[in-house]
């Protein structure tokens, strides 16, 4: 959910980048996925009633969000780039997963929205802000 969640929104930030300025699509994605990640997060908790395993569902997002980094770089390379890329290319980006995944949030400018995000889901899964579908009456 992550990965589709946050690579989603920076595709569809990415196909209307030419018609904002490159400050205000980077502070897009600085706020925008950070704030849809944490919200998908803390929803998914409260429907799946695993409020229990808060660490665990946090990390399944943020993990798939940076693993699946290089296939959003194969993606972007393949509708941005200008020469083709390689089948061996391909898979040597794939093997190398967490620095594919850097740059593509460099080149992309998603740098910051990555960073936070990673942050953001850590830190919901502590449950130091509070743990989805409980009240504050009902915390032990």
């Amino acid at each position: 959910m992550g990965a589709i969640l946050f690579w989603g929104i920076d595709a569809l930030v990415m196909a209307h980048h030419g018609t904002w300025s490159t400050t205000a699509w980077i502070t897009a994605k600085s706020i925008a996925l950070p704030v849809a990640c944490g919200s998908a997060f803390w929803q998914m908790v409260k429907l799946f009633s695993c409020q229990d395993r808060l660490m665990g569902a946090a990390m399944a997002m943020a993990t798939g969000i940076w693993v699946s980094g290089p296939l959003y770089y194969i993606y972007f390379h393949l509708s941005f780039g200008t020469r083709p890329m390689s089948t061996a290319e391909m898979l040597f980006h794939i093997a190398l997963f967490p620095i594919a995944t850097l740059m593509v949030s460099l080149f992309n400018g998603s740098i910051g929205g990555l960073l936070i995000t990673s942050a953001l889901l850590g830190i919901l899964g502590t449950g130091w802000l509070g743990i989805p579908g409980q009240g504050k009456g009902n915390q032990e």
